[in-house]
């Protein structure tokens, strides 16, 4: 699993784009997640992963996660579409529609013919998600003479807080890294910590992994720097944890320099003291005084 550095930015999206950009993971999850009369016509010998970026005219779409694969004898495209958000997205079938029709537009410039895209809603928010599936559910009283005139597709939903963990190992069948990011996935947003601490499987996983899900964990859930503290213990997070403040450091000083001030670093700085070691009020106000990079260092 490659490193990624998660930002304070949207740390849900990101951490779903380092997960899934590893074909490991992500066949894994075609296999496995999707609707099995889906999943059983999917072809993944040949797989590989798209450009998410899509242009027509002048906007731009930018895609979570994009693979291209064989259906049956067909060369089909599916498109993940990561819904990060605590409530139900109900522009969702417009976003997936203008996915769908960037794609076909691109091909037709590019004079190739047309394949399917089948759109997938991955889900893990605390509400329960009551948008339609299918994108003629979205109209109100819809007449039936006037269903053939408009367009329809559905899209498959995972929703992640339907699945148990057991589920959810079973299905990732000995991929502990995609189990317990997915585990993430659902406990993180709603910041259920009791959740949390009880993905012990991330005790044995690699450094390397483990620095992944540290990332997400200390970007997305907010809580005490004593409770923090105590899900790094029992995770075993200690062993990750000098490496992890060292890259949230050398960040927070790029960060300051290209700010032109230094108070970025002085924040990273502290943040990540507290939640390592605890710094009393002196040690803290001692560091925002520091307006020497070198000294900081």
């Amino acid at each position: 699993m490659k490193e990624k550095d998660l930002s304070p930015k949207d740390p849900h999206d990101r951490f779903f784009k380092a997960v899934m950009s590893d074909s490991v993971n992500i066949k894994q999850f075609i296999e496995e997640f999707l609707p099995q009369e889906l999943s059983t016509e999917i072809n993944l010998n040949n797989m590989k992963m798209l450009p998410t970026e899509k242009v027509r005219r002048y906007t731009k779409y930018h895609m979570d996660l994009a693979v291209e694969c064989n259906i049956g004898d067909t060369k089909a495209q599916v498109y993940f579409i990561f819904e990060h958000k605590s409530y139900p997205d109900e522009g969702v079938l417009l976003q997936m529609l203008g996915y769908m029709y960037a794609t076909w537009d691109e091909r037709k410039k590019e004079n190739k013919p047309l394949t399917p895209v089948i759109p997938v809603v991955i889900y893990h928010g605390g509400q329960e998600w009551n948008i339609p599936t299918n994108f003629q559910g979205q109209f109100e009283s819809l007449k039936e003479t006037i269903k053939p005139y408009m367009p329809e597709f559905k899209y498959a939903l995972i929703d992640l807080s339907l699945l148990s963990d057991e589920e959810i190992r079973q299905k990732a069948k000995g991929n502990a890294f995609l189990a317990a990011s997915l585990e993430l996935m659902k406990y993180v947003p709603r910041q259920d910590v009791s959740s949390i601490m009880g993905i012990t499987d991330i005790i044995l996983l690699p450094e390397r992994d483990k620095l992944t899900l540290f990332w997400y964990i200390i970007y997305a859930l907010d809580v005490e720097e004593e409770t923090m503290q105590e899900i790094v213990e029992k995770l075993g997070g200690e062993e990750v944890m000098p490496s992890l403040a060292e890259r949230l450091i050398k960040r927070g000083k790029m960060e300051g320099e290209a700010q032109g001030e230094i108070r970025g670093k002085q924040k990273t700085l502290i943040k990540q003291l507290h939640r390592k070691f605890g710094l009393t009020p002196w040690e803290e106000e001692k560091i925002r005084s520091i307006n020497d990079e070198a000294k900081l260092d």
